[in-house]
């Protein structure tokens, strides 16, 4: 199978297109060539291809399945990021569906977030309500606005299919991201501020298994929309502590009386249809801080 990853050099991007380049050709597709070495199976073809001013005429004919799995790097941003964030998560990905569909291509999976969900009560399931009259963050309503559109080419695909991951982790993640940030200030002795008593409950997820459940896409008939999590459900403060004890360090706390909610993801449909997670936290925490040269 001929298939096209976008954000191939990206965490994910990179442990998906490794391990489906076992088995298919992999074309893809980056902005940071810097992270471009850690592609490196044979059957990895890199492509030098702008999403910001994406032309689809310049794609590689006769793809089967595509992986959008691109994501602005701006996405903190705002308003200085907006554009960036529009042409990324929402006009490349429609700009590519629309070639998809006229290049007859078979599958599509587009990645979104499971940030979508807004102030959630409860674990959160794929066929919950969102209401878009919130106001969610520039980011989160582009990839919102994404899911919106690309749906209505469902019909054109096989399979097709939108992923809500939820902080996905591990080895050589960008610094600024959850797990990594808190691994440094762990390591660094540096107060970790909390809402309520212990903090937001998370379900982070391993990047192998979350690559894993990707690749189960390839297996699977028809439409789908699947959060994609860890088998953990924990508060940030006892993340902490497992950071704490993998580092050798006691995590300093500051507790606030704010209110956080919960973004924790119901996984019985990933866990049904794609993958069961194997990484427990302690294990990927350890991988994760041994690739940032903190432990051995």
């Amino acid at each position: 199978m001929n298939i096209l990853i976008t954000g191939a050099t990206g965490l994910l991007g990179i442990q998906l297109a490794n391990q489906l380049a076992e088995q298919h050709t992999i074309y893809a597709i980056d902005r940071d060539k810097s992270r471009a070495p850690m592609l490196q199976h044979p059957g990895i073809q890199l492509l030098d291809i702008d999403l910001f001013n994406l032309n689809p005429d310049i794609l590689p004919k006769n793809i089967d399945t595509v992986f959008y799995l691109a994501q602005s790097k701006q996405f903190r941003d705002f308003p200085g990021g907006a554009m960036d964030m529009f042409a990324i998560n929402v006009k490349a990905p429609l700009s590519i569906i629309h070639w998809a569909v006229e290049q007859k291509v078979k599958n599509f999976f587009y990645t979104s977030t499971g940030g979508v969900y807004k102030n959630p009560t409860e674990p959160v399931k794929e066929f919950f309500d969102i209401n878009a009259n919130e106001k969610n963050g520039f980011y989160i309503g582009s990839k919102l606005s994404a899911e919106i559109l690309l749906k209505n080419y469902s019909h054109f695909f096989e399979k097709f299919a939108i992923l809500r991951p939820f902080f996905i982790y591990g080895p050589h993640q960008d610094a600024s991201m959850l797990i990594p940030r808190l691994i440094q200030r762990v390591q660094k002795g540096e107060t970790i501020f909390l809402d309520r008593e212990e903090g937001l409950r998370v379900n982070p997820i391993f990047v192998t298994d979350a690559a894993m459940a990707f690749s189960k896409l390839l297996q699977i008939e028809g439409e789908h929309l699947f959060n994609i999590a860890g088998k953990e459900t924990l508060s940030l403060m006892s993340l902490c502590k497992i950071i704490g004890k993998t580092l050798g360090k006691t995590p300093i706390f500051s507790i606030n009386e704010q209110i956080a909610s919960d973004l924790i993801a119901d996984t019985s449909l990933m866990h049904q249809l794609l993958h069961f997670p194997q990484t427990d936290l302690q294990e990927g925490i350890r991988l994760t801080a041994k690739a940032m040269g903190l432990v051995g």
